[in-house]
């Protein structure tokens, strides 16, 4: 079982979530814990361990980090750039 930590931007992400939706990253975050991935996780091109999932029209970024799962961002897909890198 993997512990996963979420960092303030993913926080957020998910606090602006509708509820039917929480229930379903929720879900995903299961599946993540028990190491396994979600059904739509594909690697992220460039980073050596950074992954995305999606949920609907929704996207968590995650890495992979020693037995941790570090979510990075939660956020609704809107246009193409929304994977690059931020901050």
């Amino acid at each position: 079982m993997s512990r996963i930590s979420l960092r303030p931007r993913a926080l957020d992400g998910l606090r602006h979530a509708p509820k039917d939706y929480r229930l379903k990253l929720n879900e995903a975050f299961d599946i993540l814990q028990q190491g396994l991935f979600p059904q739509h996780t594909k690697k992220l091109g460039g980073a050596t361990n950074g992954f995305r999932t999606r949920i609907g029209r929704w996207r968590i970024l995650f890495t992979l980090k020693s037995g941790e799962i570090e979510i990075a961002d939660i956020f609704m897909k809107k246009e193409r750039g929304d994977y690059r890198r931020r901050s």
